[in-house]
């Protein structure tokens, strides 16, 4: 192999996986099921959900230490290591300043 010769071919990566990526179908919402337990394994099925919160969307998922073995959406998360109590659901307005 020289310097200008294509890369060797990846197994998986040729048509049939492209063509298997585009017809895949979307998974009704009616058939997905959505969690808070930390230890479930999370499959095109099974998504979780904040056990304080209940948001589905999150960029990192965190373990709670006040409820063992539930799982926390990244604020409720940080909150509740910060605060060592959970999230309220809605904060109180603070005072402005004269």
């Amino acid at each position: 192999m020289g310097p200008g010769a294509p890369p060797p071919p990846v197994p998986g990566n040729g048509f049939a996986a492209i063509t298997a990526a585009l017809t895949h179908t979307p998974i009704p919402e009616s058939e997905i099921i959505y969690t808070e337990d930390a230890a479930t394994k999370v499959t095109d099925r099974i998504r979780r959900r904040c056990y304080n919160c209940y948001t589905s969307d999150t960029s990192t998922w965190r373990r709670s230490n006040l409820a063992v073995g539930k799982v926390l959406c990244n604020k409720c998360g940080l909150f509740e290591r910060t605060h060592s109590r959970p999230r309220p659901e809605q904060f109180p307005h603070k005072r402005t300043s004269l």
